[in-house]
């Protein structure tokens, strides 16, 4: 339509005051309920407008109608007239002139919105909708604020949601094909270390491309990032230009993953590769940021849950646990269970710390090497450690999945019972301990063993939800253990008949 000059500038001035007065609400983040009125009253005092509806999702994304004036009635006689349209249109109702047209948002109606005028004293038809048009245009930023309030608070739940998952790469995988629909990036790499109890880390790695898994440090490695996290600590704090050689990309967005409050240690990075061409808008940052977030703290959980776990079992078990929900009540629960039982004790520790290796150093260094190097190589048999005591490991088997037969089970006791031995010895003959060979009763130093299988209750049991196992069964099999020599492996008549 053609405008005259004094439409045209009742257009302005309108435009003006009120973008003023949405500006001035927004400065004191008025939520739209009461935007809405206040520019209703702003309207009926301009304008004499009657009536002002607008039906879209509020800042709580619930669907609402909010309708000022005296129209009400009429509102509620033509809702689906005033709500259900796609293009924008003017009529009459009994004594109210109405212009109304759709909310679009990125080409999606979301709402509608329509103001009406006394019929008699109404602007020209034509004018109506000119007038509707203003103040939808300049009200755009509260919906746009609230279309991407909705959309960042879907995106954002849909990465918690995904990051909730037992398995740390299958939750991450989850995440990525949620950020897939609206945050546009070519590449996403992860780095992470996984802290061991001994204190060592080794850092894994996992690369995306066009949102799907190509590489993997568990399965599918990457020549460059395996070379590159040989340096656990150098990988995490590359600068950005190192980065940058190794994947071979020149614009990074990197964010640093950190553990703690006071004594920050640094658990991992992220680093996103946006589109050729292309940067990252605030939105994207935004959820990005999100996304670092909750995945750090799904790595701080992930890797305070492992450590945990492998204070009683092997990596490979602890997978399997992890990946079943709710293994905890599944398999940890204390329960009653026939089981494998060894005691192991060092013969004549006592001397060997006092005479021999004397400083805390030295003897701290003797059982730590000796119970690492027992577990390592007795889990493999389906073995687990219930606990170190000075210098007495107990190790159990059949927990957690109770999947053997006790023949299997008595069968891998005695196997574990004489690596201990062989690693006892190992470790006697290792440089560092010479002096405990050169003693004159060294002969008499060895490990002494008891074995058993029993009845016991096992389970994660006591306030710390420690790995144990208590029964009769037990005590005997430590006072077999006292029984022993060195080298020697006692088994109680049960352990005789299955084997």
């Amino acid at each position: 339509m053609s405008l005259n000059l004094e439409q045209l500038l009742l257009l302005r001035e309108l435009h003006k005051d009120l973008d003023d007065l949405i500006e001035e609400l927004q400065l004191h983040h008025a939520n739209l309920e009461t935007a809405l009125s206040k520019i209703y009253l702003f309207l009926n005092e301009r304008l004499k407008a009657e009536t002002f509806y607008v039906e879209t999702q509020d800042e709580s994304l619930n669907h609402r109608v909010f309708c000022y004036g005296r129209g009400n009635s009429e509102i509620k006689r033509n809702t689906p007239q005033l709500l259900k349209i796609d293009r924008p249109a003017t009529f009459t109702t009994p004594g109210l002139l109405w212009a109304v047209q759709p909310i679009e948002m990125s080409d999606t109606i979301i709402g509608a919105i329509g103001l009406a005028f006394d019929a008699d004293s109404a602007p020209d038809k034509e004018m109506a909708p000119e007038i509707l048009h203003t103040v939808s245009e300049l009200l755009d930023n509260y919906f746009f604020g609230i279309h991407t309030n909705r959309l960042k608070h879907s995106l954002i739940m849909g990465i918690q949601s995904a990051l909730k998952s037992h398995s740390i790469v299958d939750s991450i995988d989850g995440a990525v094909y949620v950020l897939k629909k609206e945050i546009p990036f070519r590449k996403m790499i992860l780095l992470y270390s996984d802290h061991e109890l001994t204190g060592h880390s080794r850092v894994n790695y996992l690369v995306y491309e066009d949102y799907e898994r190509v590489y993997d440090s568990s399965d599918k490695r990457h020549e460059g990032l395996d070379e590159f996290v040989k340096d656990t600590d150098g990988c995490l704090s590359a600068n950005t230009d190192e980065l940058k050689r190794v994947l071979g990309d020149a614009d990074l967005m990197v964010s640093y993953l950190l553990d703690g409050l006071i004594d920050e240690d640094l658990i991992g990075k992220v680093i996103f590769v946006p589109n050729e061409g292309a940067t990252f808008s605030i939105f994207c940052r935004e959820i990005i940021q999100v996304f670092t977030e909750t995945l750090r703290q799904r790595l701080v959980d992930f890797n305070r849950e492992r450590n945990t776990l492998r204070k009683f079992f092997s990596d490979k078990t602890i997978e399997r646990l992890i990946s079943e929900p709710g293994y905890e009540k599944l398999h940890l629960q204390p329960r009653d269970a026939e089981i494998g039982i060894i005691f192991a004790d060092i013969s004549g520790f006592t001397k060997i710390s006092e005479k021999i290796l004397v400083s805390p150093e030295r003897i701290t260094r003797l059982v730590d090497h000796w119970s690492n190097e027992i577990v390592t190589r007795v889990f493999p048999l389906g073995a687990c450690l219930d606990k170190l005591v000075g210098d007495c490991i107990i190790l159990l088997f059949g927990p957690p999945f109770y999947e053997d037969t006790p023949e299997q089970i008595a069968k891998n006791v005695i196997k574990a019972a004489e690596i201990v031995v062989q690693v006892t010895r190992e470790v006697f003959n290792l440089p560092k301990f010479e002096d405990i060979r050169k003693y004159p009763d060294y002969s008499k130093f060895g490990v002494a063993i008891g074995a058993n299988f029993c009845p016991a209750v096992v389970g994660l049991i006591g306030p710390n939800d420690d790995l144990t196992a208590f029964s009769s069964g037990m005590n005997i099999t430590a006072r077999l253990q006292g029984l022993a020599k060195a080298d020697q492996i006692l088994v109680t008549e049960r352990m005789h008949e299955l084997l």
